[in-house]
């Protein structure tokens, strides 16, 4: 009882002691005001004066209440005031109060730290009373110092699709950044400095779900301007152009709109901020004349650099790369509705990439000429132009950049050789000579070889039981074997004469070729593998050497004792007729017997002739184009050029007769396959003797010179 009482007693004494305490605690709270109300006069006693628009300070109460600081008492903000009327002078509205972190942030800023009238302050751009959200500003609060900027801006395609009610458009902090913490673009580490630029504008262009939103038209610009050669200067530290180079800073307009920087016929003098100089030869040129008339047609600087993916011209990629300008250029002036309606003469590409120089270009060389070598980059002038680079009196400059020495020659013939009756009569005739020689020779050839060996299978399949197993007169048994005698054909001297000749037309007629037709899977392998054309020309021109050789050793073989007896065993004459008559019947079964040849049958001779009279062309010409800087300087080059479309097809004459004559005398006839080895051993069976050359026969044998 006495411990209850003890405790009791405790009580009582503590909340006789704790109740004064807090009934003066509750008593100043209820005098305290209420959060958002500050202490003094109320919103109503300040309005009975301010609500006077008319009165200096005046305040729209309806504009108050619907700004974010509606709830607000208006002595939170304007401190000093205890009663009204107040003081005239109060303390400056200090927004830091309550806004600290946003105040510690903005004296970071380019408005913080910047001095006097240009010191930004938070009303300048919030407003006063009608302080709205930072998302319902837009670019109003900017156009109070920055109006010559924000006037561009509202006329760019961003507040354009902005007043669309498009709400991904950017607005000023979109690009320059959060409000409170913006940067001169001259800071490295401002989103606008020249170095991040591109990066700002990736925020939306590269935003893949953005852009397809948007239909934006060109989806990767920001990814081929990081590989363009100025998104790579950029990336390294160095001067070069970023997107508002390009594209204004705030006046961005679409591409069709005539006051915008990348309108068609503006793109030359936007480009002109960075290259003056190109611009300048431009406008001179006939492509900156043509535009300037009204030829919207005519090519700037982006129809041949690109737009976003610009690269330099040492670029593999690059549009204007050694290997590439030709094609950039036929792109207008190879297009059909372009060249037709300005009259421009067409087939140019088509001239070029036959010539040497294109056949170069097209097997990877880096050094032939291409379009821009002969006439310029920027300052194209129509050739009627004296200072046009292909203007006949300025050929020998520009042709001598590469030849030196050339002279008038040079220009005296065209440049693109277009091998029409009008153009060039001479090597228009001469090409169709050509092609009907071809022709007529090669399918004469090919029936006279097809009939032969349809004789020798009718006689196989009499042979194997299809018909009377003896051989008629004059046919031989390609299938007996036993013991040969065998009868020197081709001494050791013709032997030599005969591989180096063999050898050096292949290695001829294969690096040839190789020239003509760069893409051909038979040639691809070995033009990628030289890297260009300096290891075909000198192996091309080595086997040149090699046949020519060949050529003056045989030359020296004839005064000898054997050699004159070959060249009159090959001279031609009526015979000769008289045999190929008798032979044409007898393979088309007219006669029963072939005709009896001599050492040499029509035969050998026509290959032998034919051989004399190639390489006499090929060797000429060949020379001719080896050295034309030499041959220009006493032939015109309408000659050389001549010079080449024989050389050229020439080199097709003797290709496809040596593959459809002399390969299948000595492979695919059935009377010497796989192969006629006297090439290599020099020596003939006496059989095979008998039968090829049967009066070559008779006289050895009545000589003695076969043996008993």
């Amino acid at each position: 009882m006495t411990r209850s009482l003890t405790i009791l007693i405790f009580f009582l004494i503590l909340m006789l002691t704790l109740v004064p305490s807090v009934v003066g605690t509750a008593e100043a709270a209820a005098q305290k005001p209420p959060p958002g109300k500050a202490a003094g006069p109320s919103n109503e006693d300040c309005l009975g004066c301010h609500a006077d628009k008319g009165l200096r300070g005046g305040v729209d109460e309806t504009i108050l209440k619907a700004s974010v600081h509606g709830r607000l008492e208006c002595t939170a903000c304007h401190a000093g005031i205890t009663e009204v009327p107040h003081a005239e002078k109060l303390p400056p509205v200090s927004c830091q109060k309550c806004h600290t972190k946003a105040a510690g942030t903005v004296s970071t800023s380019i408005h913080g730290r910047a001095r006097g009238a240009a010191r930004a302050g938070c009303q300048g751009c919030h407003g006063t009373h009608a302080v709205a959200p930072a998302a319902k500003l837009g670019a109003a609060p900017c156009q109070a110092c920055h109006e010559p900027v924000t006037r561009a801006y509202l006329t760019s395609v961003h507040a354009r699709a902005l007043a669309r009610g498009i709400q991904d458009a950017s607005l000023c902090f979109d690009c320059h950044g959060e409000a409170h913490q913006l940067r001169s673009h001259t800071d490295p580490d401002s989103s606008t400095f020249r170095a991040h630029t591109a990066e700002t504008c990736g925020r939306c262009h590269a935003d893949r779900a953005l852009v397809e939103r948007r239909h934006i038209p060109i989806p990767q610009a920001y990814q081929l301007y990081q590989k363009s050669v100025h998104g790579r200067a950029v990336a390294a530290g160095k001067p070069a152009a970023t997107c508002n180079d390009c594209h204004e800073s705030h006046d961005l307009r679409r591409a069709n709109d005539p006051k915008s920087s990348i309108y068609r016929e503006n793109i030359p003098r936007t480009c002109a901020k960075c290259h003056a100089g190109e611009s300048r030869a431009y406008i001179e040129s006939i492509h900156g004349t043509a535009m300037a008339q009204g030829v919207t047609k005519s090519p700037v600087c982006i129809d041949c650099h690109g737009e976003h993916s610009i690269r330099a011209s040492r670029d593999p990629a690059s549009r204007v790369n050694v290997a590439a300008v030709s094609q950039t250029c036929a792109n207008c002036h190879e297009a059909e509705g372009i060249s037709e309606k300005y009259g421009i003469p067409g087939g140019r590409l088509e001239t070029f990439s036959d010539s040497f120089h294109g056949l170069a270009a097209r097997g990877g060389s880096k050094v032939a000429a291409n379009c821009a070598s002969c006439h310029g980059v920027h300052d194209i002038r129509p050739s009627a132009d004296p200072k046009s680079a292909v203007h006949p009196t300025n050929l020998p400059a520009t042709c001598g950049k590469c030849h030196p020495g050339a002279g008038e020659n040079f220009a005296k013939g065209k440049v693109h050789v277009a091998l029409t009756a009008r153009e060039e009569p001479i090597l228009f005739y001469v090409r169709n000579f050509y092609i009907l020689l071809i022709v007529v020779t090669i399918s004469g050839m090919g029936v006279h070889n097809g009939l032969d060996f349809l004789r020798k299978l009718q006689r196989e399949y009499r042979r194997r039981g299809g018909g009377p197993a003896t051989l008629r007169a004059g046919e031989y048994n390609a299938t007996q074997r036993g013991t040969q005698r065998w009868v020197e054909r081709m001494t050791l001297s013709e032997r030599w004469q005969h591989g180096l000749m063999a050898v050096s037309f292949i290695v001829l007629v294969y690096t040839g070729f190789a020239l003509k037709f760069p893409e051909s899977w038979l040639f691809a392998w070995f033009v990628a593998l030289e890297k260009g054309y300096a290891l075909r020309s000198w192996i091309h021109r080595g086997a040149a050497l090699v046949m020519v050789l060949a050529c003056l050793w045989h030359l020296a073989y004839l005064p000898t004792r054997r050699g004159r007896s070959h060249l009159m065993a090959m001279l031609p004459g009526f015979q000769d007729i008289k045999e190929a008559a008798q032979n044409i019947g007898y393979l088309l079964g007219l006669r029963r017997e072939p005709p009896g040849f001599d050492r040499f049958g029509y035969i050998e001779k026509a290959e032998y002739w034919a051989l004399i009279w190639g390489s006499v062309i090929m060797a000429g010409t060949g020379f001719m184009l080896w050295f034309e800087n030499l041959t220009l300087r006493f032939l015109a080059k309408w000659i050389l050029d001549l010079a080449t479309l024989v050389h050229y097809y020439e080199a097709w004459l003797a290709s496809l007769a040596i593959v459809v004559w002399h390969l299948y005398y000595v492979i695919f006839n059935p009377d010497v396959y796989p192969v006629n080895w006297t090439w290599l051993t020099g020596k003939i069976s006496e059989e095979m003797l008998r039968h090829e050359h049967p009066r070559e026969y008779e006289r050895l044998r009545e000589r003695g010179e076969l043996g008993p």
